[in-house]
């Protein structure tokens, strides 16, 4: 399941409907994906051990409780809290994120960062000097214009912001049309030929209609900023006209460049404000583990936040009581095993190591070495439940093994595999680069003395956000499938009252001919501003290339389904309106249905059927190729050579030599046959090579 925050409102009724066909043994996810992925497994161990039948349907009804509204936000918006010293940045985020016009919230947001005590203390240091040298007045009376300028200009200030204090609120326009009706024959006219009459911003030029568009705040501003600086000007014009010699309108028209004042004035109070707020927010991200949210509560909203809520919610989906969080040994049950065939539910999902550079799965492979964590950073990230759990799990290192941390303390080592609880992995998963915390670790670095560092694991996005791979299998027993979050088609628009699967909202190929090409937007370069453009795309192609790279190839596009978002919808828009989270929630389930037309036994579709010819077409094509290859002049002698030299024991180097034979032999019988399986792979046809696993 892909990552991308709210977007995760699509999995909930997804995951309910696909569980009336099936059973659920291998989840993965990554980000918000995640988090839907604890929840189905959960819900599945609910199910699974009879403690909570009727789990899928408690998930189901997920998007409901997230999209309550309390006193203009959502409970998905109230389970990201900031900390004190970063409400204000956290505020600003949101509302530019939740804006339609991004060019006049980003206007709004600087106005705010103006310090209005720096851009006096400019004019007080400014026009004093700027007066004497244009006027040649002496020092005194110098002064005496300078105070009258900034009285005049104060007073003037003061008079604008009064009067628009007089002024009625501003009316929505439904409501303006609705009183402006019966205003008199005319009104009622044109009312009768159109739809609404244009209200006098629609109406005005293209400079009068942006100007009624922009904010009140901001006008109000404006305004005073402006009535200001006329005051000031006349005060000097004055007092220049008044002086003997300087009444010509030359010299009166030396007042122009003291305009330039105000804006060097507000110019200065804007830089000061915003080296305040970047000093704060530095600070506090530093201070927060680079985050604005911890994804503990704060106590200053009546509901839980993120982290605290997820391990109530997962406990309650698996039908345990409050206590001791849900493991991964919950999920899987007897078979503590480490292959995850064994797994009653298998439960994976991705985090980065920033500091290693490098992804990880969770939970941990054995071969990923020893990780610990300092209690008290982690009680700053993790309920006290939880960190109950894992200072009672964590092994016991001998004495003279202890670890401790730069500062003193003693680092405990984290519990793995079957121990771990799920709400951490899920945590370290969930790390949105500056949204949430990243997480810190501890281990040795064995190539520098064994010196213990910091590693910092933050989303597992950034490295892979939606892991397609982890699953694979050269024939697979089951099917397994994916779920993408993609931008709307332009071609293809989106519409709400459309029939699942028709209505440009949700994509399933229904062949092997199609989902082979992918859209891509076309580039904005017509200006310098591309430039902008340019820069995101290259951190976009390094997130998800390998993702990518995936969709189009046979075995994979067929058990993709593709569902499009809207500008708004999903992502980091925390604050979304009802309407839109009923039907991202609603195309969760239309993809969930048809995925289950198209390859369950009951919907009608051959979809796995399919699915296995295409798989055992790349398997035996890709077979094909590497016989050939050892069967080809020189190869066969340099892998017995390569083979003879490894590490193998005597029975184990004849059993090297017996496969190599044979696979030489399999050469030589392709050749001699004259058939070749290998071009009727469907194309593109995919490669088999040796992987990393993660």
């Amino acid at each position: 399941m892909k990552g991308g925050i709210s977007s995760g409102i699509v999995y909930p009724k997804l995951i309910a409907r696909l569980a009336r066909g099936y059973a659920f043994k291998n989840i993965g996810g990554t980000s918000a994906g995640a988090i839907a992925a604890a929840a189905c497994a959960a819900a599945e161990c609910g199910r699974q051990s009879g403690r909570h039948p009727s789990a899928f349907a408690t998930l189901a009804g997920l998007p409901e409780e997230l999209q309550a509204q309390d006193h203009g936000r959502s409970r998905l918006a109230r389970l990201f809290q900031p900390t004190a010293a970063l409400e204000v940045p956290f505020e600003q985020a949101m509302r530019y994120i939740g804006a339609q016009d991004k060019p006049r919230a980003a206007l709004g947001i600087a106005a705010s960062l103006v310090n209005w005590q720096a851009a006096l203390a400019a004019a007080l240091l400014l026009i004093a000097p700027l007066v004497m040298l244009a006027t040649h007045l002496t020092l005194l009376r110098s002064a005496a214009t300078t105070l009258a300028m900034l009285g005049t200009a104060a007073g003037a200030a003061w008079l604008t912001h009064r009067a628009f204090a007089l002024l009625p609120p501003a009316m929505s326009a439904a409501t303006a049309r609705h009183s402006a009706a019966p205003a008199a024959p005319a009104a009622a006219a044109a009312s009768a030929t159109d739809t609404a009459a244009p209200s006098a911003a629609q109406s005005a030029p293209g400079f009068g209609r942006r100007l009624a568009g922009l904010p009140p705040g901001l006008l109000r501003l404006g305004a005073e900023v402006a009535c200001a600086a006329a005051a000031a000007a006349l005060v000097l014009a004055a007092a220049i006209a008044g002086l003997p010699g300087h009444a010509g309108p030359l010299n009166i028209a030396m007042q122009i460049p003291f305009l330039l004042l105000v804006p060097l004035c507000l110019a200065c109070g804007f830089g000061w404000g915003l080296w305040h707020w970047s000093s704060a927010l530095l600070h506090g991200l530093h201070r927060n583990f680079y985050g604005l949210c911890s994804g503990r509560s704060t106590g200053k909203e009546p509901v839980t936040a993120l982290t605290d809520w997820l391990t109530a919610y997962l406990n309650q989906l698996a039908g345990l009581p409050p206590g001791r969080p849900l493991t991964f040994g919950d999920l899987w049950g007897p078979q503590d095993g480490q292959a995850p065939n064994e797994r009653a539910i298998n439960l994976e999902v991705i985090t980065t190591a920033l500091s290693q550079q490098m992804p990880y799965a969770l939970p941990f492979r054995d071969n990923a070495g020893a990780f610990y964590f300092h209690p008290g950073e982690w009680a700053h990230l993790f309920p006290q439940n939880v960190m109950d759990w894992l200072l009672q799990q964590a092994p016991v290192p001998p004495l003279e093994d202890a670890v401790t941390a730069p500062d003193g303390s003693r680092l405990v080592r984290l519990a793995t595999n079957a121990r771990l609880p799920v709400v951490v992995a899920v945590r370290m998963s969930l790390s949105f680069p500056l949204l949430l915390s990243a997480v810190p670790l501890y281990a040795r670095d064995f190539t520098d003395d064994g010196k213990l560092k910091r590693v910092w694991f933050s989303d597992g996005g950034i490295s892979s956000n939606m892991p397609l791979h982890f699953f694979d299998t050269l024939l697979p027993e089951h099917p397994t499938f994916a779920i993408n979050l993609k931008e709307a088609h332009p071609k293809y628009p989106i519409e709400d009252a459309g029939q699942c699967g028709l209505d440009g909202r949700v994509y399933l190929p229904d062949d092997n001919s199609r989902g082979m090409q992918r859209y891509w937007a076309p580039s904005s370069d017509a200006t310098p501003a591309g430039v902008f453009r340019f820069l995101a795309n290259i951190f976009t192609t390094m997130q998800n290339w390998r993702d990518e790279i995936l969709f189009p190839y046979p075995g994979y596009r067929d058990r993709i389904v593709q569902i499009s978002m809207r500008p708004g919808e999903g992502g980091l828009n925390l604050n979304m309106p009802k309407d839109a989270v009923e039907r991202l929630g609603d195309a969760g389930a239309c993809a969930a249905e048809m995925l289950y037309r198209r390859f369950h036994p009951q919907g009608g579709g051959n979809g796995w059927d399919n699915h296995e010819q295409v798989q055992v077409l790349s398997v035996l094509g890709n077979l094909e190729r590497l016989a050939r290859q050892a069967s080809a002049p020189g190869a066969a002698a340099r892998w017995r050579n390569a083979a003879g030299r490894s590490r193998l024991n005597v029975p184990e180097k004849a059993l090297a030599a017996d496969l190599l034979a044979d696979l030489a032999a399999m050469g030589a019988h392709i050749d001699a046959t004259g058939a070749s399986v290998e071009e009727r792979m469907y194309k593109p046809h995919p490669q088999m090579k040796l992987t990393p696993r993660l």
